[in-house]
């Protein structure tokens, strides 16, 4: 059996693990990003924990109301102009806690007293050392296949973590293991579909909000496990000039949550069915299903707790597809699970 498979398998047990071994850390760490009632969050990431960045950008504006941005890398690295960061904080993930850029990153601020923190799976990783107490572990255990899975979840849960813990709220497991165990027993489905994706070269993935960010995520996993060309596009982006490239021959996965973005779902849907594109839909809105030439059905949950499932979702279906193209996902060609450049 593929490690990726049985990696998408450990995700309830990491993120169980996560919350019991790492919530009294994240609540220390809570307590002092709340004394210093920071003006601005910077966050550093690449590939899959960019993404997860992104989804922490939604995070913490729509609960503690702090701005987010990302770090620019090169002007850390190439330019060595940084941002002066006046009250903010630094933030870094890195399942590996070895990648280059974001280290330096990370390095720097804490050169400069910025109050600076961290996500990593690696206790022994460069990263970890640099921020001691203020790293926190996904506690994933060893992620053997390239392309993450376990460790891009237990990032979002990491974020989302200490963003309840800076609010003072608990967060309770119970919806999102009913939401996993949805999918999880409709795995053969998931298969199922994914073959009937086989011959695809090409294919966009939207989302909108929260779900912006496992678009992107998912447009990776394709890319990496599928070699298809995938683009991970906002919902509301595809409009503004690359609805223009969709065919029949390039079919679209709209995540389309029940939240408060359905209503821009249901108007980019009709504007795609206008291209001819074919359409897969991933909701819980039984209406809004009916509208894509396949659908699949999610649990009804949170607005922060949908990415889990898409994300979950998205995995399988790219793991499935994979083996349907006779590839192996565990070692796509040209990579690495650590990146050196």
């Amino acid at each position: 059996m593929a490690k990726m498979i049985e990696e998408i398998h450990e995700t309830p047990q990491v993120i169980e693990r996560l919350i019991e071994n790492e919530g009294k850390k994240i609540n220390e760490i809570a307590k002092m990003f709340r004394k210093l009632s920071p003006s601005v969050i910077i966050a550093a990431g690449r590939g899959t924990s960019d993404n997860a960045c992104i989804y922490g950008q939604y995070l913490f504006e729509s609960n503690i109301g702090i701005p987010v941005a990302l770090a620019l890398g090169s002007l850390y690295t190439h330019y060595k102009t940084p941002p002066d960061i006046k009250n903010g904080v630094m933030m870094g993930i890195s399942q590996s806690g070895e990648t280059e850029d974001v280290c330096e990153i990370l390095n720097q601020s804490i050169h400069h007293d910025i109050f600076t923190i961290g996500i990593t799976n690696n206790p022994e990783s460069t990263m970890a050392k640099l921020l001691r107490n203020n790293a926190i572990f996904m506690n994933a255990g060893v992620e053997k296949s390239v392309a993450a899975t376990k460790t891009f979840s237990a990032s979002l849960m990491s974020l989302l973590l200490f963003a309840y813990a800076i609010k003072g709220k608990t967060f309770k497991i119970d919806d999102l293991k009913v939401a996993y165990d949805s999918i999880f027993d409709q795995e053969e489905f998931i298969r199922d579909l994914a073959q009937r994706y086989s011959f695809a070269r090409d294919l966009v993935v939207i989302g909108a909000g929260f779900n912006y960010p496992v678009a992107l995520e998912s447009a990776l996993k394709l890319k990496e496990t599928c070699y298809i060309s995938a683009q991970g596009l906002s919902s509301v982006d595809l409009v503004h000039g690359p609805l223009a490239m969709l065919d029949p021959d390039i079919p679209v996965i709209v995540f389309a949550p029940d939240d408060s973005t359905l209503g821009l779902s249901v108007k980019i849907i009709d504007k795609i069915k206008e291209t001819g594109s074919h359409t897969l839909i991933i909701s819980d809105n039984d209406e809004i299903l009916k509208r894509g030439d396949l659908s699949f059905k999610i649990f009804k949950t949170d607005k922060e707790l949908y990415p889990f499932e898409n994300a979950l979702f998205i995995q399988l279906f790219a793991y499935n597809l994979s083996i349907s193209k006779g590839l192996n996902p565990d070692v796509p060609r040209f990579l690495h699970k650590v990146s050196k450049i």
